[in-house]
């Protein structure tokens, strides 16, 4: 009876959005188109390098190094197996899909179950340092430093988070620095940019669909309604365009940040924190899409989320609160990286990136002379 009621449901459902493409495609092809500058000035300069990255050292030896020194970190403050280190790392600099890819391709090669992986997504998943510092602090509350203050009670939140939902759980014994079928560098980092571009489509299709899905929430009035609601619900300590960057933000992370630029600050100051934990519905679909078909636990996805999302907040929203409650807005439009701002750290990042390169191509090389 259930699963019947369920089809149902499933059915009506799936017509009305038939029919909301219909009659509303113009609202539609709005959201699409604006979900796609987020993508061409956010998420694809913010993720893409930081993808090849994490599949580059999810895929070679680099990940079994990466093991030694940071195992520490992973087991006595994380409390979890050395072998989760790259994965925490490449969480730390490359955002929200960045660690989910690494624990995934462990998981693929079955050096974790899926069970595992999805637990360690408690507290492998965070926005990433570029994304903070560039749109959020600078964008938001004028200033990089208030990005890497969100940035540090994330990762606070993410400890806590995972010591939460991880406790009493028995992990399994994995070995630090065992060889896992690693491949060689030039084999990793082909097969890296590939599967990389690959995320990178994914991560932007969940943008462009959930970025027009709040398009029509809005041109049909929800969003505000819902908003007014919110605002309620706050006393008034989040007005009604503070409500409706929160909720577009519960569906994509980008468009909610993209909104909190137009606001006073001390608006951001209540939506984000918790926001940019929980990363939005657009982002857990990413994660999951990062396993393939089968998936995570959806209920730990999300309990994990919500908790992150709520232990951030408490950390960083009294003092963002206490510093911009009565700022005025400082800036408006869609989030944007301006171009060199990485500086002396961009130029590094990029160094760093050209001489995995090099030693790739180099081993390839040598490979090659070695079977001739």
């Amino acid at each position: 009876m259930k699963d019947g009621l369920g089809s149902w449901l499933l059915a009506g459902a799936w017509t009305g959005a038939a029919l909301a493409l219909v009659f509303c495609s113009a609202s539609a092809g709005e959201g699409i188109r604006r979900g796609l500058a987020v993508c061409a000035s956010v998420m694809i300069p913010s993720l893409y390098p930081f993808l090849i990255l994490s599949d580059f050292v999810a895929r070679t030896r680099l990940g079994q190094m990466l093991e030694r020194p940071l195992g520490v970190v992973a087991e006595r403050v994380y409390r979890c197996p050395r072998a989760l280190a790259p994965a925490i790392l490449m969480s730390w600099i490359g955002g929200y899909p960045a660690g989910a890819r690494v624990l995934a391709g462990m998981a693929e090669r079955g050096t974790l179950t899926r069970e595992e992986a999805g637990r360690a997504l408690a507290f492998c998943v965070n926005s990433g340092p570029a994304f903070l510092v560039a749109v959020v602090g600078t964008g938001v509350f004028g200033s990089p430093k208030w990005g890497l203050f969100l940035f540090a009670c994330q990762l606070a939140a993410g400890v806590l988070t995972g010591r939460l939902l991880c406790r009493g759980y028995r992990w399994p014994r994995l070995e630090a620095g065992k060889e896992r079928g690693c491949l060689p560098p030039a084999a990793g980092f082909v097969g890296a940019v590939t599967s990389a571009t690959g995320g990178m489509l994914s991560i932007c299709a969940f943008v462009l669909a959930f970025s027009a899905l709040s398009q029509l929430f809005s041109d049909w009035g929800w969003l505000t309604a819902w908003g007014e609601g919110l605002s309620r619900l706050t006393g008034g300590m989040l007005t009604e365009r503070g409500a409706a960057c929160f909720l577009t933000g519960l569906l994509e992370i980008g468009g909610g940040c993209a909104l909190a630029q137009g606001l006073p600050p001390g608006q951001g100051a209540l939506a984000l924190p918790f926001l940019l934990s929980f990363s939005s519905l657009s982002v857990m679909g990413q994660l999951a899409a990062c396993f393939g078909e089968a998936g995570v636990d959806g209920g730990l996805l999300v309990r994990g989320r919500v908790v992150h999302g709520v232990l951030t907040l408490a950390l960083a929203g009294p003092v963002l609160w206490g510093r911009f409650a009565a700022a005025p807005a400082m800036m408006a439009g869609r989030p944007v990286l301006a171009p060199g701002s990485g500086g002396l750290l961009g130029a590094l990042g990029v160094m760093a990136m050209v001489m995995i390169l090099c030693v790739a191509v180099d081993a390839g090389s040598d490979s090659r002379h070695k079977l001739r």
